[in-house]
C-alpha cells in the first residue's frame, strides 16, 4: 500500500491516538497502536509516515513502558533508514517508550558523540531523559562542559535524585550565563537533598543570594523543610503576609517611585532587570513567555496598578494562573499550573519549561492559593534598579536591552536572528554566519542588534564577498522608527576599508582609509573598542581609527549594514562583545 489510505485520515489517526492516556491497557489502545504500526508497515511515503508517528508521538507523550505493539520489531529496523531525519527521529523516541534496547544504545550513542549535529544530541537527550534512562544521570554531570547542551542537562539533572549532583552543578555555576543559572537554580530548589547544598553555597558567599529570585525561594518554601525555611529566611528574608502590610509597602514604594531624583530611570537597564526577572513568564512587546498573561495591553501606565500586581500578586488569582505543588514519587517537588491530566499522565507548566509526568511519578498534588507570580520579586532591587524596571514598565514603546554581563550571551546564539531586527529577506544565519545579501538596493538596510552597550569591544571576522558592494558596523548607534539607524559605522568597502562615519549626522569622521590590512573577498578581522570619548578600530591586528571624540554617543545598539547601491554580500562570524569597565 503506498497511497491507498487518504491522507485525511492522518488527522483521525492522531486524534485517536490523543485518546489513548485513557485507555492505556485496553484492548482498543492495543488495537489501536497494532492498526497504525501496520499501516506504517505497508507505506512508504516518508511524508505519510511522518504525520502518523507525530500523532503516534503526541498520543503517547509522557508515557514510559507501553508495551511494544505488534509489528514494531520490524518496523523499528525499516524507519532507522529512512531519508527523513525526522521520521528517524520519532521513530527512535517511540522505541524508547515501548523498551527498545536498541534504541536506547543508539541514542546514547548520539548523545556522547561529539562530533554528531547539536540538533540531533538535543532530541537523543530529550527523549533519554522523557524515558528516564537509568544510565543519564553520569552524562548529564560531564554535559555539564557542553555549551551547546548545558541547558538541556541542567533541567534534566532535576529529574535524578543522585547526591553529587548539587556539587557537580554548583562547581559550574559561575560560569553560567544568565538563562543557565535560572535553570540550575530551579533544579537545586526542587529537591530537598539539592536545596542543603544550595543554601550552604549563599551562606558561605560563593553563590550570591540576590541570585534566589522570588520563585527560586518559593519552591525552596514550597519544600516544607522546617530546616530549609530557617535557613532562607536567615540568607533572604521573611515575605510579609498582612492585608495592612501590603499596603504599607505599595505606599512606600509609590514614594520612592514618585520621589525627584537627580539621576533618571533606566529604561534600557529596566528591560534588562525585567528580562532577569518577568520575561520567562509574562510577553511584553512580543518577547518572553507564557506562562502568564501577556502584559503588552494592561494598564501599566498606573503606578497602582503595576505595584499592586508586583507586591500583591495573590490578591487577585484566575484560576488559569493558579499553581499547584506536585510531589514525585523520588521525592522531587515541582511548583507550576497544571495544564492537563488523565489517568495516566500530567502536564504542569513550570516558569521555566513544560513538563508531562507519568501519573506513576505523582505522590501527592496539592492545588496552592497562591499565583504562579511569586511575592517578594523587589526584594533583592536597589531603589535605583525599582526605578529602573518600574519606568520601563510603564513605558508606551519597547527599548533595547541593557548589555550586562549577565545578558551578553544573548547578543547572538549563533543560530538565528533571535533579538535582532532587519529585513528577513536581505538578513540570515548560514552555518553560524550572520549573512547580509542583496541583488541590490535603492536605500541603505540594517540588522538591528538586541542589546545598548556603553564601553565595549567588539571583535568579529567579516568577509565582503568578491570585495563588493559596501557594508559597514554601527555602534553607539540609535535605531529609528523606520527602520534606519543613527550613530557610528565602522565602514566596510573598496576604498572605505577601516574609515568611521556618522551616519545621518557629521558625516566622515576619520577619512584615513586602512584598505592596506584588508585580504579582499576574504575574512578580515575587525575589532572596535569604544570606552569613554574615544573610539578605536582595528582591521587584522592593524589600528585603523585613533579617535577622541567627546560630542560622541556614549551608549547605544550595534547594526550590520547592506548600502544602497549594486549587489552585495557580507558575511559575519566568531562574534564576541566583551563589556570594558
Amino acid at each position: 500500500m503506498k497511497r491507498t489510505i487518504l491522507p485525511q485520515l492522518v488527522l483521525v489517526f492522531s486524534i485517536f491516538l490523543s485518546a489513548l492516556p485513557w485507555n492505556a491497557g485496553a484492548q482498543g489502545g492495543d488495537d489501536a497502536l497494532a492498526a497504525l504500526v501496520q499501516v506504517l508497515n505497508e507505506v512508504d511515503d516518508p511524508a505519510f509516515q511522518l504525520d502518523i508517528l507525530k500523532g503516534m508521538s503526541e498520543g503517547l507523550k509522557g508515557r514510559r513502558n507501553v508495551a511494544m505493539p505488534k509489528g514494531w520489531d520490524k518496523l523499528e529496523s525499516t524507519l532507522a533508514k529512512s531519508p527523513n531525519a525526522d521520521v528517524r527521529r520519532i521513530a527512535q523516541s517511540l522505541s524508547l517508550i515501548f523498551g527498545s534496547r536498541q534504541a536506547l544504545a543508539g541514542l546514547r550513542n548520539k548523545l556522547a558523540d561529539a562530533k554528531a549535529p547539536v540538533a540531533e544530541r538535543r532530541a537523543a537527550l530529550a527523549a533519554l531523559v522523557a524515558a528516564k534512562d537509568p544510565e543519564l544521570s553520569g552524562a548529564l554531570k560531564k554535559l555539564l562542559n557542553d555549551k551547546a547542551l548545558r541547558s538541556q542537562a541542567l533541567s534534566g539533572l532535576a529529574s535524578y535524585p543522585d547526591a553529587d549532583i548539587p556539587a557537580a552543578i554548583l562547581k559550574a555555576y559561575p560560569t553560567l550565563n544568565t538563562s543557565e543559572k535560572r535553570v540550575a537554580l530551579s533544579t537545586l530548589a526542587s529537591r530537598a537533598t539539592f536545596a542543603r547544598p544550595l543554601l550552604k553555597a549563599v551562606e558561605a558567599g560563593t553563590l550570591a543570594s540576590k541570585d534566589l529570585s522570588a520563585d527560586i525561594v518559593r519552591q525552596l518554601r514550597g519544600l516544607k523543610q522546617k530546616d530549609i525555611d530557617e535557613t532562607v529566611t536567615k540568607v533572604w528574608g521573611v515575605i510579609r503576609e498582612s492585608a495592612g502590610d501590603k499596603l504599607k509597602e505599595i505606599e512606600r514604594y509609590t514614594k520612592l517611585i514618585e520621589a525627584e531624583t537627580k539621576r533618571k530611570p533606566d529604561l534600557s537597564h529596566g528591560r534588562a532587570l525585567f528580562a532577569r526577572t518577568c520575561q520567562q513568564c509574562h510577553k511584553l512587546y512580543g518577547v518572553g513567555g507564557q506562562v502568564g498573561p501577556d502584559i503588552t495591553g494592561s494598564n501599566r501606565s498606573e503606578l497602582s496598578y503595576i505595584l499592586h500586581n508586583i507586591l500583591d500578586p495573590n490578591a487577585e488569582i484566575p484560576n488559569d494562573y493558579r499553581t499547584s505543588s506536585i510531589d514525585t514519587t523520588d521525592d522531587r517537588v515541582i511548583t507550576g499550573i497544571i495544564t492537563r491530566q488523565d489517568s495516566q499522565t500530567l502536564s504542569v507548566v513550570t516558569q521555566n519549561e513544560t513538563l508531562t509526568l507519568p501519573r506513576s511519578d505523582v505522590a501527592f498534588i496539592q492545588q496552592s492559593q497562591l499565583s504562579m507570580m511569586p511575592e517578594g520579586l523587589l526584594a533583592t532591587f536597589s531603589d535605583d534598579e525599582t526605578r529602573d524596571l518600574v519606568a520601563y514598565l510603564r513605558h508606551k514603546t519597547q527599548v533595547p536591552m541593557l548589555g550586562l554581563e549577565e545578558n551578553l550571551d544573548s547578543f547572538f546564539n549563533g543560530e538565528d536572528l533571535t533579538g535582532w531586527s532587519g529585513n528577513p529577506d536581505l538578513w540570515s544565519v548560514e552555518n553560524g554566519e550572520i549573512v547580509g545579501r542583496s541583488a541590490g538596493l535603492k536605500k541603505n538596510e540594517w540588522l538591528v542588534g538586541p542589546l545598548e552597550l556603553g564601553d565595549f569591544k567588539l571583535s568579529l571576522e567579516v568577509k565582503l564577498v568578491d570585495n563588493r558592494g559596501n557594508s559597514g558596523i554601527q555602534f553607539r548607534s540609535k535605531a529609528r522608527p523606520n527602520g534606519a539607524v543613527d550613530g557610528y559605522q565602522a565602514d566596510i568597502g573598496k576604498g572605505w576599508w577601516g574609515k568611521l562615519y556618522e551616519e545621518h549626522g557629521r558625516a566622515l569622521l576619520w577619512k584615513k582609509s586602512g584598505e592596506e590590512h584588508v585580504k579582499p573577498g576574504d575574512w578580515n578581522r575587525y575589532e572596535i573598542v569604544a570606552q569613554g570619548a574615544k573610539v578605536q578600530s582595528f582591521i587584522n591586528g592593524e589600528t585603523c581609527v585613533d579617535l577622541d571624540d567627546p560630542e560622541g554617543a556614549r551608549r547605544g545598539i550595534i547594526a550590520f549594514q547592506l548600502h544602497s547601491g549594486g549587489p552585495t554580500e557580507v558575511r559575519f562570524r566568531n562574534i564576541k562583545v566583551e563589556l570594558l569597565k
